[in-house]
């Protein structure tokens, strides 16, 4: 799968969701993951970005650094970032690193969405 193919963009509501194709979340594609996810969310404020992570079995310490960094973008331009659909090892290393008080994480897409459209 090509750098391009990773992520596949969809709308539901007033949310853009993100689904990453990939197993595995690396140094390797975050780059242009970032690129890509930091061109939409530049492209307007207050946008609502969910990550769909439920194909992901496995990323490493860059992939969740990159997500942080894609988090503070977002907060930057008043908008809210949900990670859904994690699970296994990836659920765990966000727990272990104390991420999930950092993160709004929801079990799929549908609980992110519904999450989202609840006033803040």
């Amino acid at each position: 799968m090509t750098e391009h193919s990773a992520v596949s963009f969809q709308a539901v509501d007033d949310a853009t969701i993100a689904v990453v194709e990939l197993s595995e979340l690396d140094s390797a594609v975050t780059d242009a993951l970032l690129a890509d996810l930091g061109r939409r969310v530049g492209s307007g404020e207050g946008i609502k970005l969910i990550l769909d992570l439920s194909r992901v079995k496995f990323m490493d310490s860059v992939a969740m650094g990159g997500m942080v960094v894609l988090l503070r973008r977002v907060k930057q331009a008043e908008g809210h970032l949900a990670l859904a659909g994690l699970s296994g090892h990836c659920l765990n290393v966000i727990q272990v690193t104390g991420l999930e008080k950092v993160f709004d994480l929801y079990p799929s897409v549908q609980a992110a969405v519904e999450g989202l459209r609840r006033p803040v």
